[in-house]
């Protein structure tokens, strides 16, 4: 079982492993101080990660791709370690804030900046992409897996365990254990320790609620104002998409006929940490 020996002082020493060899900077913006964590040298990529969550999304990419990549990965505004901004949180707000931050962490390179979002992150990279091309720079390549707000209905799936007050740290491990395998997992069997410590950790942390902002066309809306190499990247088992896989894929044919797509055999949301080895060599594929 996962929750046997479930040791959090262990696990936070192996997210340190990774943590250590960052680059921590704190980015102060007109309406927050976002906190960003930099592996690497090389061309710039921005990791954005998906709603509940943090850096700790891309765990399993960080050594892979700052191998050759200068990597960004910002706990984005209400997340993580950075500042929240005021309320109402709108994907604009959220994008423009990260390209300030950027960009005041004076990259030399960030004209040839590539963008990769998961899930929520995934529409705020179509909102960053925009103000990117709005600053005279487009993105080299924009990435995007299971990305949120195209207006798509979602797939249907098992009602989440809702946390509560009352519950135990054992009942909130398995409820967190569950939800990983209604919303993230296709093999259930892949749910390790680690998985379930960053969903504890990452829920802990949130403020922004992205899921309201995902049921929306923002995506879809922001796309079709700028001319991108855009490439989208689902599980096959993705229960956030479900049956309506081809109805996404067509709103991005309307937007971008150029769109390049893969589906993943037997992935589900979480694609880069359930198969982390095939997700990489997609993506390097792409970016080459």
């Amino acid at each position: 079982m996962v929750l046997n020996n479930f040791d959090e002082i262990k696990l936070s020493k192996e997210i340190l492993k990774y943590e250590e060899k960052s680059k921590k900077i704190f980015t102060q913006t007109k309406d927050t101080n976002i906190c960003w964590r930099v592996w690497g040298q090389g061309k710039p990529i921005i990791f954005l990660h998906g709603g509940y969550g943090s850096w700790k999304h891309w765990l399993k990419q960080i050594n892979f791709f700052s191998k050759k990549y200068s990597i960004f990965i910002p706990d984005m505004p209400g997340f993580g370690d950075s500042e929240d901004l005021t309320k109402p949180h709108t994907p604009e707000k959220i994008a423009k804030n990260l390209l300030d931050g950027f960009l005041k962490m004076k990259n030399s390179d960030y004209n040839q900046v590539n963008i990769i979002g998961f899930s929520f992150g995934g529409l705020i990279a179509g909102h960053l992409s925009f103000h990117f091309v709005q600053s005279g720079v487009a993105p080299e390549k924009v990435i995007l897996i299971g990305p949120g707000g195209l207006g798509a209905k979602r797939g249907p799936m098992e009602e989440m365990v809702r946390r509560t007050p009352s519950m135990t740290n054992e009942q909130i491990l398995e409820a967190h254990k569950k939800n990983l395998g209604i919303l993230m997992f296709a093999d259930k069997s892949k749910i390790d320790k680690l998985s379930l410590y960053i969903q504890l950790q990452n829920t802990k942390q949130h403020r922004t609620k992205s899921r309201p902002i995902s049921a929306t066309d923002t995506l879809t809306k922001i796309l079709s104002k700028q001319k991108i190499p855009l490439y989208v990247i689902w599980g096959e088992k993705d229960s956030t998409v479900g049956p309506y896989l081809e109805d996404r894929m067509t709103i991005l044919r309307n937007i971008n006929p150029d769109v390049r797509f893969h589906v993943e055999l037997n992935s589900g949301h979480w694609i880069m940490y359930e198969t982390p080895d095939i997700f990489n060599t997609i993506v390097s594929n792409i970016l080459e």
